[in-house]
């Protein structure tokens, strides 16, 4: 989603639903895999975009911490293993990812 303004009147009144829900993760994609996931058999509307801004606030967490930890370590990349340290340090990441 970019904030610059198009010239097309057309492509002014395409806007995707990540850019109009304020997110980075697709919410068209994330509806798609729940609608042929069938974990339900109705899908509101505002689901999709709920999962993708959930996802999204725990990727932002996780990373923001991999890069605390990778300047600990005087990097400049995020590693996996700074990712795995990130995780491991916070109990909630982990009961979250290990789905206990």
């Amino acid at each position: 989603c970019s904030g610059a303004p198009s010239e097309d009147s057309e492509a002014k009144s395409k806007v995707s639903r990540s850019c109009r829900a304020g997110l980075l993760f697709p919410v068209s994609r994330i509806e798609r895999l729940l609608r042929r996931g069938h974990f339900a058999k109705r899908i509101g509307a505002a689901a999709p975009i709920y999962l993708a801004a959930a996802l999204q606030s725990v990727t932002q967490h996780a990373m923001e911490e991999a890069g605390k930890i990778s300047k600990e370590k005087k990097k400049q990349r995020i590693s996996l293993r700074h990712l795995q340290l990130a995780v491991q340090r916070n109990p909630e990441l982990m009961q979250l990812l290990r789905g206990m």
